[in-house]
């Protein structure tokens, strides 16, 4: 694996979690502010905050990226699963892409741009999971891919209509695209679910979500 993706990937992941702390902590990208420290909703605006900031730097990545796939599950379940079956529609989607990536940072380490590359611990963790790495990677591109194809099905057969979600959540610019592409979110996705040619379809996926 290039290590050098993998630090782009952490560093964007962690980017985009630091904002949904910051819209709870200080109204961030007109964000409800929310310091009722004792609910799960509030409690993880400073998650959030430091767990997206440790991500982003490389530090601590592995105990981190844990942490935060245990509380990506946790909201999913506490405020998602309960609104319908398929994240698409019950408004779950995010925390349900956080949860796997995470997961998979978790087994495969911060990669080579970060300040756990020189850290003893992080040595000694990427030889204790170098075996998990494989499974991780597999089952965040099984759940990715899953949740990918499911844009296809709505695209083209108009079905998983939203049913919940955030309060004035912004549409997804991946379901602005013309209809045609659903056809290759139906077909790209089943690729990525399968590992069939995987990196070009993935590659592929990149451009589409890109032009999004």
């Amino acid at each position: 694996m290039n290590s050098r993706v993998l630090s782009v990937t952490r560093i964007m992941t962690g980017l985009l979690f630091f904002e949904h702390g910051a819209e709870k902590l200080w109204g961030f990208a007109g964000g409800q502010i929310d310091h009722n420290f004792l609910t799960l909703h509030g409690f993880a605006g400073p998650l959030e905050v430091i767990g997206g900031t440790l991500i982003t730097l490389g530090l601590l990545t592995r105990l981190t990226a844990f942490l935060l796939c245990g509380q990506m599950a946790v909201a999913y379940f506490d405020q998602w699963a309960g609104r319908g079956l398929f994240p698409i529609s019950n408004g779950g989607e995010e925390a349900v892409i956080f949860c796997f990536t995470y997961l998979w940072l978790f087994t495969t380490g911060p990669g080579a741009w970060s300040l756990d590359r020189w850290s003893a611990w992080e040595s000694r963790l990427a030889r204790l999971f170098y075996k998990w790495e494989p499974w991780g990677r597999a089952v965040a591109r099984i759940v990715l891919a899953f949740t990918f194809t499911l844009h296809g099905y709505r695209h083209v057969f108009g079905l998983l209509a939203k049913s919940a979600g955030r309060a004035a959540v912004i549409p997804l610019a991946i379901d602005k695209l013309p209809a045609f592409v659903g056809w290759w979110e139906i077909a790209g996705g089943l690729l990525l679910l399968l590992g069939l040619y995987t990196r070009f379809s993935a590659a592929v996926t990149c451009l589409e979500l890109l032009a999004a």
